[in-house]
Formats: structure tokens, sequence, C-alpha cells
């Protein structure tokens, strides 16, 4: 299970994401969607500890983030990078999976 309780962050005086409630249980698929700079890219990396909230916890399996092994977590969750981050020769199921070979 993937938590995100009140994560909230800025880069400077702009705010990427206000506070975000969200539980998504294992083996379900996810979906973000949302206009053009609302935060859903963000919120990604928050997830997957690229970078580090301003407020809130990211807890995975009731364990917070910071105590995971982000290497491990990373080959379990699988995401898509928008735009060019796509392989246009493959299936939707292999552009996801790609980052966890």
């Amino acid at each position: 299970v993937l938590e995100l309780t009140g994560v909230s962050k800025s880069f400077g005086d702009t705010a990427a994401l206000h506070p975000t409630y969200l539980v998504a249980e294992s083996a379900e698929t996810t979906v973000l969607i949302g206009p053009s700079g609302c935060g859903k890219s963000t919120l990604l990396r928050l997830m997957l500890g690229l970078i580090r909230p301003d407020a809130g916890n990211v807890s995975i399996d009731g364990t917070m983030l910071a105590e995971q092994n982000l290497e491990s977590l990373r080959h379990r969750i699988g995401y898509v990078i928008q735009d060019g981050g796509l392989f246009p020769h493959l299936k939707a199921a292999e552009n996801v999976s790609i980052l966890a070979r």
C-alpha cells in the first residue's frame, strides 16, 4: 500500500503540490490525470523518493519512504514518463515495465 498523507511541495515561491492525500492499494492501477502544471510529475517524483516533500509523509506498506531502500522500491513501482519518455515500438505494458528491468 502506498500512502500519501498531507504531502506538499514548493519550488521557491511556487506551490507545485498542495497538501495531497492518497491511498493506492497493492496490485491496483492508479492513474493521475490533470492539466499541465497541476503537480502530477511532482507527485510521482515524491512517490519514488526522487524529491522530498516539504510537508506530509509518504509511506509504503506502513514504512516511511525515508526508511525504504529506494532502489528496491523503484523496481516495484511502474510508471510511464510523458511525451518523449515512451518508446513507440513497445506495447503499453512494456513501456511501464522497462525501468524495472
